[in-house]
């Protein structure tokens, strides 16, 4: 049985500082392939749910069982800007993904740089 000294000891050494030390190895490593993960998936979802396939095979087929040639041309030029839409949303939400797992690996350099930019500047007292 370890004294409390010893757990103390224990916590404070190699639990702490061995979770400190590690935090920088699992946030570039898995936590950033969880980030990925997490966006691809969430991206991919997004994919399905426009439902691309859908409408690209229905794109000539008429809309409300419309078969003059009035009700088809207005289903072909409904659904191509329907289709562009749905592809302009889904390059910006993959740009969205993408600056977010930029700013997940930037996040603890600049939050270093900016703890020491404040200690720098409350030691020489500019404010």
């Amino acid at each position: 049985m370890q004294s409390r000294v010893g757990a103390v000891a224990r916590l404070l050494f190699i639990d702490l500082l061995g979770s400190v030390a590690w935090f920088p190895v699992w946030w570039y490593t898995k936590g950033l392939m969880k980030v990925v993960n997490a966006s691809w998936g969430a991206l991919h979802y997004r994919v399905q749910s426009y439902g691309f396939r859908i409408w690209i095979r229905n794109f000539f087929v008429p809309m409300y069982g419309q078969y003059d040639i009035t009700g088809k041309l207005v289903s072909v030029v409904m659904r191509f800007f329907v289709l562009i839409a749905r592809a302009i949303a889904l390059v910006v939400e993959a740009i969205v993904y993408f600056v977010g797992i930029v700013a997940w690996g930037l996040a603890p350099a600049l939050f270093l740089l900016m703890a020491f930019t404040s200690v720098v500047r409350g030691v020489s007292g500019l404010v």
